[in-house]
């Protein structure tokens, strides 16, 4: 058996290392963007540690929203996206703790899992925005360095690329085992 040339060798190593970056860009998009629009998901970035190291700062959550109704739902160790003062673009990502009833209401008691003492003032079910999904580490990172027209415009790049060696890979010419394509008629 013959040992493959240097240069074979160094184009299926290089063919090797793109369809694994191909297929780990390909995933993040799909969990990033192609799922949440499709299931009607909101992914937001995680900005602080309190939910390390269940969920990193970096980490981009995929958050369900829910109605006021469904909120009423949730239960103990679920979690969810809520926002702490109505009017206010902030938002919080905790884990539930504990459930009561309050004059007919649900309310949650929160806590990130890396800190210390459960979240000051409870939470009504009407806060709740959604419950977590899953998440993807460090994409946060990438979503916060990019507004939403730059973002519409990298992903349309990047399905651009995939689809482009998609065909490449396709459309290439397949070699012969044990032998090249050329000299041989």
């Amino acid at each position: 058996m013959r040992r493959p040339r240097p240069r074979r060798r160094l184009r299926r190593i290089v063919s090797w290392v793109c369809g694994v970056l191909v297929a780990v860009i390909a995933g993040v998009l799909i969990a990033t963007v192609a799922l949440p629009l499709a299931m009607g998901w909101i992914p937001l970035t995680v900005t602080t540690g309190s939910m390390d190291p269940t969920i990193p700062p970096g980490s981009q959550v995929i958050v369900k929203p829910l109605k006021p109704a469904q909120a009423q739902t949730l239960d103990k160790g679920q979690v969810v996206t809520y926002q702490p003062n109505s009017g206010q673009r902030d938002l919080v990502t905790h884990r539930i703790i504990d459930v009561a009833r309050v004059h007919g209401e649900t309310v949650y008691r929160t806590k990130g899992d890396n800190n210390n003492a459960a979240d000051p003032d409870p939470v009504r079910s009407v806060q709740v925005r959604g419950v977590v999904r899953y998440h993807v580490p460090y994409v946060g990172y990438i979503a916060q360095l990019t507004n939403p027209e730059e973002k519409r415009i990298g992903i349309w790049i990047i399905a651009g690329a995939l689809v482009a060696y998609a065909v490449w890979e396709i459309a290439k010419p397949k070699r012969r085992k044990g032998g090249t394509n050329r000299g041989k008629h």
